[in-house]
């Protein structure tokens, strides 16, 4: 899934991220293809269109979506590509070696290595494993949330459920931890108006003329066009 940079939604997000203050910016879910490289892909991309130089940072263990591209250039850019996509970003891919894995798993280890990307680019956003699916590789997204500005929760609707997502808050309710939002990812999940129209599609006896003015009106309604 591919997120414009101009999204309105992405817009808002960058706007709050801005007015807060916000110099680094952790992107995490409750579960797996929540849709976290999609915000957190086109939030850097956003930043970029303001003239920030941001470096987008994958530390996703449970799924990397990014793989390290081995450029020469004279000021000694890192830049790693969408494996999906193909779109390039100064950034940071997964650290392949243990000794690496296991330093970043480390709260004061994490939180200084923020400092020092701060230090060199304008911004920084970081792509989290989920908060939920725990393994021995993974890189705990409270401890990147702990060492970030601010926190932004990514929720699939029609998958995560509301039990899923009391246990995301509480892990991300402890040490300094804030969260600037939740993004309510709707992509899979159908509209009323879309339920609505494959219900009336079971009646039989409708005739074709009125059923086809009913699903006019029903797509029309702007009410309806919510997720169910």
């Amino acid at each position: 899934m591919t997120i414009p940079a101009t999204h309105a939604e992405i817009e808002q997000l960058y706007l709050s991220a801005e007015l807060s203050g916000c110099k680094s910016l952790c992107i995490t879910a409750c579960q797996s293809l929540d849709g976290v490289t999609s915000v957190a892909s086109a939030l850097t991309e956003r930043y970029l269109l303001a003239g920030h130089n941001a470096l987008l940072v994958d530390l996703n263990m449970f799924n990397p979506a990014f793989k390290e591209l081995e450029l020469k250039t004279d000021d000694n850019t890192h830049w790693i590509e969408h494996v999906d996509s193909h779109r390039l970003f100064t950034g940071v891919a997964i650290p392949r070696d243990q000794s690496t894995q296991l330093a970043y798993k480390d709260p004061a280890f994490m939180e200084q290595a923020v400092i020092e990307w701060g230090q060199q680019y304008d911004r920084v956003i970081i792509d989290t494993s989920p908060l939920l699916q725990i393994n021995r590789s993974n890189i705990p997204a409270q401890s990147i949330a702990n060492a970030c500005d601010k926190t932004i929760l990514v929720v699939k609707g029609g998958v995560t459920s509301a039990g899923q997502i009391k246990k995301a808050t509480e892990l991300l309710n402890s040490g300094k931890i804030s969260l600037l939002g939740t993004v309510l990812n709707i992509k899979d999940q159908p509209t009323l108006s879309f339920e609505i129209i494959r219900e009336l599609r079971r009646i039989p006896f409708i005739p074709k003329k009125l059923r086809r003015t009913i699903e006019n009106w029903l797509n029309r309604n702007e009410f309806l066009s919510q997720s169910a």
